[in-house]
């Protein structure tokens, strides 16, 4: 066999890599099945190397300069003049730091699945960067912190650094108002995605603000229901920097205008909502956020609040701030009412780190708080980003070799044991049970990673510091508690729970993780393979009950459950966790990419919405679905083939265009074809050897799935793990033929056996229609369904349906009402 240079240094580089080539032989139980390295797998053109090729290109151009910017800042670093990536990691985000991990992940898979330089070599420069902030916090290890700076008054008003500086405004300045006005006056020292201008709320659930920037323009939006449930006023230009700007939003009624410089920017005729129904807000601000979100660096001129519409020419008879102080942080209210404001100056010099390895985009500050029980949005889950870093350097390691980002991820778990290591079990499972504040990714996977890879049994006792025990024990039990918990909080738990039990051997945690996949897909899971409503888990057997506009499916939590269903596999080797895996990943997350290029947006969803004319929103640079999409689709090969744990058999899972090099029996398999849009492909073999072939019968495809062997139709029995068995001695040249005819089928909702979605093979389909409400199918979509013009397209009753995976912002219906 002809394996290149570059195949063989990557095979040796990668021979140790933990999550895809395997544990290693020392691990308490062996895999039955072991996936190959993405070095040994190479995609094919297809609709996969299209979404990856546009993802690399993202990769390629991203500096690496913006991914250490943050991480640089926090260590007291030079910069070098790098803006951070934005969103969630902008520059006081308190989850920044976690893109950049997810952004090394990508590289390291880009490479592993390439071999291009440039991957390799950014690699190394942010590994070794991250190498210098991590040597900068261990010279500080001790020391004490410095106080907040004071207020900067000018002529111009109060400037707002950034860094932590905001205005509290009195408790009830908002207070029982049904009519409303504010208008500010500003100049924005900086853009800072989703930094708050102003924002009146009790947290991320109950809030009324306007942002400078969503990433398009400014936005004003209220709301009693989170996220999901905000009305919104948004402008499409981006206020200026470094200029005057005079902005105002005005509610009367049902309808709200948000203006700019004297213009209307934005007007919302639907409004329901207005002060009074936000109770009685006491988290009152200027320049800060309830999510969290970077600090609003600006200088702020005036800032006037009514309690009726107004032409702004006189001072608000509610609030009147025209910051014309000089010094202190006292902000005077001229409105007569009395109702000073205070300049909040920020934490300052945050002190050292406790222990040595600390590595962060931010000071220990948000761990020790999480200790003390703080609540989000005052921290945002500080494990998880922990987690996001930890992951990528260990990608890095064991995909591209690279010995230093092992160093430092060791450091790093070392600085975790000694802050979690001697906290009472009670004080663990209280924080890990704080909404999102407790949220830890998968800690306890990156902890049995390194005790993998070190021998040190310090890591896997630290592992064990993140069993959620009460989930634990119900998901062991069977017990099914997982309504109204968050999604993409828990899944990843899982994904450590396998690895505890392949490093312990306790068959606990494969239990509960097994028992946990059950309660997802089987009762919780979309046509598209996606779960979850507003990011959280909701009533078992709840489909068209839990089917909203656009917070349906977030991206995050497929990606985590197919790592579930890979994770349940290389122990209990059955065609339904590939089933699961295959509709997720043929459906969301190739749709997850747009079919577009951008070298300076990773352009991926966050949300793969479900209901009745929703669109996709593409983009998210910083979010945590905008790091999981760097992922996504840079490993599309990673699970098409496995082995047996004695090299004896090999797997095929999936029928992705592709080329693999069984390295270790001097043999090559290409796999041709056009899935998933052809229900055919074929199996080449090169080199010869006795192996069994065990090809996935698709669950879809059972009654007329056939395989030939150079030419001669086999006889297929399909086994119990239902998949198809060829076991012979294999010669170069040999070929085999896997046909699996795609027909066009129903999934129905499981509590309303009417509403229901159309697939063709493993591909759903989704109606082209703006209407906002169900679409109603009158008789059976299957028996009424035309061809379309163009390949894998259908017409039924006049409305066109087209793959899920083309991925566009047209309006679209995932499911319909049959009647």
């Amino acid at each position: 066999m002809n394996v290149s240079r570059r195949h063989l240094l990557q095979f040796g580089a990668a021979a140790a890599a933990l999550p895809l080539i395997g544990p290693p032989e020392k691990a308490a139980v062996a895999r039955q099945a072991v996936p190959f390295g993405l070095d040994q797998v190479t995609l094919r053109p297809s609709v996969f190397t299209e979404k990856r090729d546009r993802m690399l290109a993202y990769a390629r151009a991203y500096p690496a300069d913006r991914i250490l910017s943050n991480f640089r800042a926090a260590a007291g670093l030079d910069t070098r003049g790098a803006q951070p990536p934005g969103g969630w990691d902008d520059a006081t985000g308190n989850l920044r730091g976690h893109y950049s991990g997810h952004f090394l992940s990508m590289l390291a898979q880009a490479w592993a699945g390439t071999g291009e330089q440039v991957f390799k070599t950014k690699l190394d420069t942010i590994v070794a960067g991250l190498k210098e902030c991590q040597d900068a916090w261990n010279a500080r290890v001790g020391q004490p912190g410095s106080g907040g700076s004071a207020p900067t008054w000018t002529s111009d008003g109060l400037t707002l650094t950034g860094d932590g500086q905001y205005v509290g405004l009195p408790d009830a300045t908002i207070d029982g108002l049904t009519r409303l006005t504010i208008t500010v006056r500003l100049r924005l020292t900086e853009r800072r995605t989703w930094a708050r201008i102003f924002d009146f709320g009790t947290g991320t659930s109950v809030n009324m603000f306007l942002t400078a920037d969503d990433g398009t323009g400014p936005r004003f939006a209220i709301t009693t229901g989170g996220s999901g449930g905000e009305q919104r006023i948004a402008g499409t230009t981006p206020l200026p920097v470094g200029q005057w700007v005079d902005l105002a939003v005005t509610l009367d009624g049902a309808v709200g205008t948000l203006y700019v410089n004297g213009a209307v920017a934005g007007r919302n005729t639907a409004m329901t909502l207005s002060p009074a129904n936000l109770g009685a807000p006491k988290n009152n601000w200027i320049g800060r956020s309830q999510y969290g979100d970077a600090y609003l660096a600006a200088t702020i001129g005036e800032f006037h609040v009514y309690d009726r519409v107004v032409t702004p020419a006189f001072s608000g008879n509610v609030a009147a701030y025209r910051f014309e102080e000089t010094s202190g942080t006292a902000v005077h209210d001229s409105s007569g009412r009395a109702w000073d404001a205070a300049v909040v100056t920020g934490q300052g010099g945050a002190p050292g780190p406790s222990h040595a390895g600390f590595l962060a985009a931010y000071p220990e500050t948000q761990f020790i708080q999480l200790e003390q029980y703080v609540t989000y949005p005052a921290i945002w889950a500080p494990y998880y980003t922990c987690h996001k870093i930890m992951r990528g350097l260990l990608d890095a390691h064991t995909l591209a070799g690279n010995a230093t980002a092992l160093t430092v991820a060791r450091g790093m778990g070392e600085w975790v044991h000694s802050r979690l290591g001697h906290l009472p079990r009670a004080q663990l499972d209280r924080m890990w049970a704080l909404y999102i504040a407790g949220e830890y990714g998968g800690m306890n996977e990156v902890m049995a990673d390194l005790h993998a890879l070190t021998g040190d049994v310090t890591f896997l006792d630290t592992a064990r510091c993140f069993d959620n025990t009460a989930l634990l024990a119900d998901t062991a039990a069977g017990v099914d508690s997982l309504d109204g918990r968050h999604a993409n909080q828990h899944i990843p738990q899982f994904l450590g729970y396998l690895r505890l039990f392949e490093e312990s051997g306790e068959t606990r945690y494969r239990t509960a993780a097994a028992n946990f996949f059950d309660m997802v897909v089987q009762h919780r899971t979309y046509a598209h393979g996606g779960t979850g409503q507003g990011e959280i888990f909701r009533q078992r057997d709840v489909i068209a009950g839990s089917i909203v506009n656009t917070t349906n499916a977030e991206t995050c939590a497929a990606y985590n459950m197919i790592k579930v269903a890979r994770g349940l596999f290389f122990h209990a080797p059955d065609a339904r966790y590939m089933d699961y895996y295959e509709k997720t990943l043929v459906n969301q997350i190739l749709a997850s990419r747009r079919d577009a290029d951008s070298a300076d947006d990773p352009l991926v969803t966050y949300m793969v919405p479900v209901g009745p004319g929703v669109r996709r929103g593409y983009g998210n640079i910083g979010t945590c679905c905008g790091g999981t999409g760097l992922e996504n689709h840079t490993k599309y090969q990673d699970s098409i083939y496995f082995r047996s744990a004695a090299d004896d058999t090999l797997y095929v899972n999936l029928f992705i265009p592709s080329t693999l090099r069984w390295v270790s029996r001097g043999l090559t398999i290409t796999q041709t074809g056009d899935y998933p849009r052809s229900d055919v492909s074929t199996l080449s073999v090169t080199g010869s050897g006795r192996f069994d072939l065990r090809v996935r019968v698709p669950s879809w495809a059972r009654a007329t799935f056939t395989l030939t062997l150079n030419g001669s139709p086999q006889t297929t029995s399909i086994g119990p793990d239902g998949y198809a068995v060829i076991a012979r001695t294999w010669q170069s040249g040999d070929r085999v033929e896997i046909r699996f005819p795609f027909r066009l089928r129903v999934e129905a909702a499981l509590d309303s056996p009417s509403l229901q979605s159309l697939l063709y093979g493993p591909v759903a389909l989704i109606a082209k229609s703006t209407r906002t409400d169900t679409l109603p199918i009158t008789g059976d979509p299957v028996t009424g369904a035309t061809p379309g013009s163009r390949p894998m397209t259908f017409t039924v009753g006049g409305v066109p349906f087209e793959p899920f995976y083309q991925a566009d912002t047209a309006a679209y219906h995932a499911y319909f009402r049959r009647t």
